[in-house]
This record gives C-alpha cells, structure tokens and sequence, in this order.
C-alpha cells in the first residue's frame, strides 16, 4: 500500500522541475467509497489520505529555483524538509487495478479530476456514488491522486495544500494582495526578533 502511494509520488515528482526524495509517508485516514461498490473489473475501491514528507538538496541547480531556498532550515544531512497532503482514490486489491496513476495538478486544492472525466459532483472528499459520477476512471482501473502543491490553499476539511519550511526573515517583505496592488504594493518590516 505504502509502495504504491510512494511511486505513484514519485512518477508524479518526476515530471517536477524541482529534485525530491519522499523520506516518509503518513497515512491519516483509509475508507471505502460508494459503500464497497464495485467499478468493473477493478472492483471496490477505498480512498486514502495523509501527509507525505519531502527532503531537496538544496545546492542542485533544479532546485535553486525554489524562492528563498537558500533561507531554508536544513536536517542533519543538508536538506530541506517541506511537506503535502495527498489523497488517493485505489482499487481496494491493487492487482484488480490497471497499474496506472492519474495525478492532477489541483487548483487551489481542489479535486477536479473526477468532475472533468467522470461527470460527477464537485466533492474535497469523493465518497458516494454521486460524487464519483458514472466512475468511468475506476471501472477503467486508474489509481487517482492528489498531491498539495500550493501553500496559500486555506486550511479546510478535503483540500489539499503544501506545508513548506518556515523561513525567519529579517527585512523587507513585499505582498501583492489584488490587481490594484499589483501596481502599487504594499511593503511591511519584518523581524524576527520581534515574534
């Protein structure tokens, strides 16, 4: 189960600019969907959700486009840790499956995938028949994934979001919080010290 969570991570990873290893994988919650129903030949499914955990070298070049990576609090062996949620949609017996991952890039934490291929109804945590629509991608034996990629998602039941490093910086921030403040952005001291 692990493994498959972990390459379907990795597959997803790869086609990143940016180099990670997955250190570790928690597994926060595991069910059903559709009440044990079955989709084809893949069978029943079950969602799984938790936290992946990353490590980056920051000196790779690949890397070094990772704004302020430099500023970043490294481990003992010099990486960077930062983590995601994920959420996963797989045949309960993996074998049953077609051996594929499905990964979408999710817009602002949202799972969009099974409303664009499945007709289904917008759900953060696809559950009922309803919300997996006519399962067009689950009778074809697709492992569906969700990976958090973004930090500014707010924090909410069923999106996914990125949880990068904490970085204290002394100085200047800029914000850009509208199209108007594009024009004219707002600036604000920083110190550490001071928190």
């Amino acid at each position: 189960m692990l493994r498959m969570i972990r390459l379907a991570v990795v597959f997803a990873l790869a086609a990143a600019p940016a180099s990670a290893e997955v250190v570790r994988i928690e597994v926060q919650s595991r069910a059903d969907v559709a009440n044990g129903a079955g989709f084809g030949t893949a069978g029943a499914y079950e969602k799984v959700s938790g936290r992946i955990f990353f490590a980056v070298d920051p000196s790779l070049p690949a890397n070094r486009i990772v704004t302020d990576i430099d500023k970043a609090p490294r481990n003992a062996a010099g990486r960077v840790e930062f983590s995601s949620d994920f959420y996963l949609l797989k045949p309960k017996r993996i074998e049953r499956g077609n051996g594929a991952v499905l990964y979408e890039v999710s817009n602002r934490g949202g799972k969009g995938m099974l409303g664009f291929f499945d007709h289904a109804a917008g759900s953060l945590d696809p559950t009922t028949a309803e919300q997996l629509g006519d399962g067009f991608l689950l009778k074809q034996g697709f492992t569906l994934l969700w990976v958090g990629w973004q930090f500014d998602v707010p924090q909410r039941a069923g999106l996914v979001r990125v949880y990068p490093p904490r970085n204290e910086i002394d100085g200047i921030a800029d914000a850009d919080t509208s199209a108007a403040a594009a024009s004219a952005p707002s600036r604000r001291a920083c110190n550490s010290a001071s928190r």
